[in-house]
């Protein structure tokens, strides 16, 4: 099997941090992609990614991450 792109492994930590939920929290995203090694450059590329994709949207005022 193949291994996933670092944008996809962290949109399924995402999925999975936010549960069936529809947002979460920006702050504790970061914090838990952190410790799982991911680098600040790799997880504003795969936001950005899936922002493009129209999947999720980052509101920084309001420090969350919301699934479409």
């Amino acid at each position: 099997s193949r291994c996933p792109r670092p944008s996809e492994s962290i949109f399924g930590i995402l999925r999975e941090l936010g549960g069936r939920g529809r947002q979460l929290p920006l702050p504790h995203a970061l914090q838990v992609l952190g410790a799982r090694g991911f680098t600040p450059a790799q997880v504003r590329a795969a936001l950005d990614e899936y922002e493009a994709l129209d999947v999720l949207q980052v509101n920084p005022g309001q420090n969350f991450i919301t699934f479409v």
